[in-house]
């Protein structure tokens, strides 16, 4: 995966694109790529040929821009998305990842605070513990959907730049990694942008490795969680709550704003006790009948930053639970 040297495209191979088989996208014709090569060139120091080489290389690919439409999130209910997710082999699966790395999963709740079971959950969800990482270039991801999906070109040219700067950093090779439609890497599926901030060399080996070592990617999650999520330790995720009517349905948002007076107000009342001056936001689970109810806390909201779709959150806490007992 690595390549020795300083320079970032040292290894950089002509690349032709067939531009029948693809659909007329052809970057190296495409004024909006070289304005992006000039601001890039000019920004970070990369040496512009190199630079217009590697990205006019990338291939667009028309089942990335197909799978960013069709996101769970608005097309499974909570029935659905929990049978998938939270299945008796991944929760096999989480069992022997845990008896294999537990002393590393302790070591990274006591630094950071975040408990094991979720950083083992999270790994688990993302790619079945490294089984699943991706199979499509991170280059080409990018490229697609930097110029090629322009309701969130902004955010992936954003990430298309950290993934150089990665790479660079790293010593990666930037024709050869591979990745998620949406271009994240790793047993934890990082972002670039998170990669160079939150990954951390969680095993002392000199190198902070999240492609391929379990321990790194261990570290590197409960590291992103404690930092951009704002982990509060000792406090609680989400409880389930009753309601008047299981067909009430609450706005998805993350961000906690309430406080248990108003809980009679909304119609929840939790199954749980909570403390008084806890604040949370209300959530509504599609079932196969009516609706499921809970109260998220800060932590439901830390949860939230690694993956912004209450499914995905929902699913790292119920599947946590399920591994809770291996530890």
């Amino acid at each position: 995966m690595r390549i020795r040297g300083s320079i970032l495209l040292a290894a950089v191979t002509t690349f032709c694109l067939n531009i029948s088989s693809n659909d007329g996208f052809d970057y190296s014709s495409r004024e909006d790529v070289k304005e992006y090569i000039e601001e890039i060139s000019n920004k970070h120091g990369f040496n512009r040929s190199q630079l217009s080489q590697l990205l006019n290389s990338a291939v667009y690919q028309e089942k990335v821009v197909r799978i960013m439409n069709r996101q769970p999130e608005g097309t499974m209910t909570w029935s659905k998305y929990k049978k998938m997710m939270v299945s008796e082999s991944r929760i096999a699966a989480g069992k022997d990842f845990i008896n294999l790395y537990k002393e590393d999963l302790k070591r990274a709740e006591d630094l950071y605070g975040v408990p094991a079971e979720i950083i083992a959950s999270i790994i688990g969800i993302e790619t079945r513990y490294g089984r699943i990482t991706g199979n499509i270039r991170v280059l080409d991801s990018l490229m697609t959907l930097s110029f090629n999906y322009p309701r969130r070109s902004k955010f992936f040219k954003i990430q298309l730049e950290e993934f150089l700067l990665l790479s660079r950093e790293e010593g990666f090779d930037p024709e050869s990694l591979e990745g998620s439609i949406a271009g994240a890497m790793g047993y934890g599926q990082f972002m670039p942008d998170s990669y160079r901030k939150y990954a951390v060399d969680f095993d002392s080996d000199g190198v902070r490795d999240i492609l391929t070592n379990p321990v790194d990617a261990i570290g590197s999650v409960a590291n992103f969680l404690s930092k951009k999520g704002n982990w509060k330790p000792n406090t609680p995720i989400a409880v389930k709550a009753d309601s008047i009517s299981n067909e009430i349905i609450f706005k998805s948002q993350f961000k906690p704003y309430m406080t248990p007076i108003e809980l009679n107000e909304i119609g929840l009342k939790p199954k749980e006790s909570i403390s008084g001056n806890l604040k949370f936001v209300p959530i509504s689970l599609e079932i196969d009948e009516g609706y499921e109810h809970w109260l998220g806390f800060d932590n439901y909201y830390s949860l939230s930053r690694y993956n912004r779709s209450k499914l995905y959150v929902m699913a790292v806490i119920e599947f946590s639970r399920s591994l809770s007992i291996y530890l």
